[in-house]
C-alpha cells in the first residue's frame, strides 16, 4: 500500500500547523511526518508527545537510548537511521550509537541499565517483574523514570508501526545512517 508523503501545501488543513511545527523542529519535514499528515490526530499526537518527552527527567542522551532501543527492538529501519543522526547531533558517543545499532552492550553501566529496562519493557509488553524495576532503580533511576520510559516507547510505537506499514522512504538527511538489524548468531 502506498501512502502519500504530504507537504504543507498538500496536507489536510488540520495537519498544516503541525507540519510547520515539524519543519521548525527538524529543519525540514521528515517523510514520517509527511505520512502522519494524512491522519491529523496522529500527526498532532506524535508531535505533542515528542515535545513532552523532551521535558522528562531523562537527559537528551538518555532519551535517545530509549528511542534507539525501541527502534532496534521494533526493527524500524527509518527511525534507527533518523535517531542515529539525532544522537550524533546531541553529542552521544560514536561507540554508544554503534552499540545501540548493533545490539551490543553500552560501555556506561547506567545507560546500559536504561537500555536493558527499555528492551525488557518492549519484549515483555510491560509485564516485567518487580525485580527488573528494582534493578533499574538500583542503577540510579527512579519510579518516575520507570513511567517515563513508557512514554518514550509509546512515541516509538506510533513512529515505528507507521514506518512499517507505509515503508517510509529514508530522507536524504538520514541516508548516511542507513540501517538494517544485524543478524545475531546464537
Amino acid at each position: 500500500m502506498e501512502f502519500t508523503i504530504h507537504t504543507i501545501a498538500t496536507a489536510p488543513e488540520d495537519s498544516k500547523e503541525a507540519l510547520v511545527h515539524a519543519q521548525k523542529t527538524f529543519g525540514f519535514i521528515p517523510n514520517l511526518e509527511g505520512i502522519f499528515a494524512e491522519a491529523p490526530a496522529l500527526l498532532k499526537g506524535s508531535m505533542t508527545l515528542w515535545d513532552l518527552f523532551a521535558t522528562t527527567s531523562f537527559s537528551p542522551i538518555e532519551q535517545q537510548v530509549i528511542y534507539l532501543t525501541a527502534n532496534y527492538e521494533h526493527e524500524c529501519h527509518y527511525c534507527m537511521a533518523a535517531h542515529s543522526g539525532l544522537a550524533k547531533m546531541i553529542g552521544m558517543s560514536v561507540n554508544d550509537v554503534q552499540a545501540l545499532r548493533k545490539g551490543t552492550p553500552l560501555g556506561n553501566p547506567k545507560l546500559q541499565a536504561l537500555r536493558h529496562f527499555t528492551q525488557r519493557m518492549i519484549q515483555a509488553r510491560g509485564w516485567i517483574e518487580d525485580s527488573e524495576i528494582e534493578e533499574f532503580i538500583a542503577a540510579g533511576y527512579n519510579k518516575r523514570q520507570v513511567l517515563e520510559v513508557i512514554l518514550g516507547i509509546a512515541i516509538k510505537i506510533m513512529h515505528n508501526y507507521t514506518n512499517h506499514i507505509a515503508q517510509t522512504p529514508l530522507d536524504k538527511e538520514f541516508q548516511p545512517y542507513k540501517w538494517a538489524k544485524p543478524i545475531v548468531n546464537m
